[in-house]
């Protein structure tokens, strides 16, 4: 990881950001005919498919699910309950949100007993603080809470609270990194890479399990990610990181994260060194990451005379640098620099200078793979 001292930036460029539902085999064909289409992520084993990572997609649903209800708070005077919220996040306890559709109230299945421990507290605390902006039917402005509409494109409003803080970007992006980055990076690629999982044999074939243990948690992994298993000739149905894979393809090559995906998972069946092709997981995925919160952040200095569109973006360049916190040591930042990095955007974002944002983008650059060349088309 870099740690160079640069000036600071002069920066031009922003733009930004559904998605389909993934799509993965879990039972064969009645005939027993091939399963796999060549080039998608599937895999088979005598004539049973081995992938399935249908709890990731349920969680997937759930934060897709939670996020359309925390944004009806985008209208003026729509308020949005906290129990509720906190209901979504564990999914009823575990046993079926009353809240969620059928495709994410599924039992056993929650976001927050997936969350890093040492943020969980903190999307507790912003739902209930989302709830209370979201009683407010005054229009906000710096110092008051409330419903604020872009001065440059009136179709785009925002629930901000008294700092400029979108509450809702905060809890979706936020999970997105806390929970699906977090558990591919530290639980299953980790374990896959010093041997943890057994990849031995079936680990139940009797109940349908056809895949190794350490096949399904890789497997895991690729779901946590968020793109068809198509993902070659489907580039536009990605959700959460999967989209943004997309999105910063163009300037940073992410999209390849799929070849590497499907690799990586070739060798574990394989049995030989899957290092190489997770390794490029690894820095791929921190890329749409880092490159995403440096995004985000000049989109905001383009907007900075727009206080909707300003406080929107920074509030998602802040989500995304705690996206940093997870993945090997070389290619994370310390929760110390995770807030260093957060500091310098100041705490009231309607008072944000774009000499606070060049700062940030800098200290990004210093302490991560993006480059400096990069920065134009991000």
């Amino acid at each position: 990881m870099k740690r160079l001292i640069l000036p600071v930036l002069l920066i031009l460029l922003a733009v930004g950001c559904k998605e389909d539902k993934d799509e993965l085999v879990i039972n064969p064909p009645a005939d027993n005919t091939a399963l796999c289409e060549e080039g998608d992520y599937c895999f088979e084993r005598n004539g049973n498919a081995t992938v399935n990572y249908s709890g990731q997609i349920a969680r997937l649903n759930q934060l897709e699910e939670m996020t359309t209800y925390m944004k009806t708070a985008n209208t003026s005077g729509t308020a949005v309950d906290a129990a509720v919220l906190l209901d979504m996040f564990n999914n009823g306890d575990g046993n079926g949100s009353t809240h969620f559709s059928a495709d994410a109230a599924v039992a056993g299945k929650q976001l927050e007993n997936k969350c890093f421990l040492g943020t969980l507290a903190d999307y507790q605390g912003w739902m209930q603080d989302l709830a209370t902006a979201s009683t407010s039917t005054t229009a906000g402005s710096n110092g008051t809470a409330g419903v604020v509409v872009s001065t440059t494109n009136p179709s785009k409003q925002y629930l901000l609270d008294e700092n400029g803080v979108e509450h809702i970007q905060l809890i979706e992006k936020g999970l997105m990194g806390d929970v699906f980055y977090y558990q591919a990076m530290e639980t299953y690629i980790n374990g896959v890479e010093d041997g943890s999982f057994d990849n031995a044999g079936p680990v139940d074939e009797a109940a349908g399990k056809y895949y190794t243990e350490a096949e399904h948690k890789f497997d895991e992994a690729f779901g946590y990610f968020g793109i068809p298993t198509d993902f070659p000739t489907d580039y536009t149905s990605g959700r959460f990181h999967g989209k943004y894979c997309n999105s910063r393809d163009g300037a940073l090559g992410t999209n390849s994260i799929f070849e590497d995906f499907i690799a990586a998972r070739t060798a574990i069946t394989a049995g030989t060194d899957v290092m190489p092709s997770t390794d490029e997981i690894r820095i791929k995925w921190h890329k749409v990451c880092a490159g995403t919160a440096i995004h985000y952040c000049i989109g905001a200095k383009e907007d900075i005379d727009d206080p909707a569109l300003k406080c929107h973006q920074l509030s998602e360049a802040y989500a995304f640098i705690g996206n940093l916190l997870h993945n090997r040591t070389d290619l994370a930042l310390t929760p110390t620099e995770v807030d260093e990095a957060r500091a310098l955007l100041g705490t009231n974002w309607y008072e944000t200078t774009a000499d606070d944002i060049d700062a940030c983008i800098a200290y990004l650059i210093d302490r991560t793979e993006i480059e400096l060349t990069d920065l134009p088309n991000l």
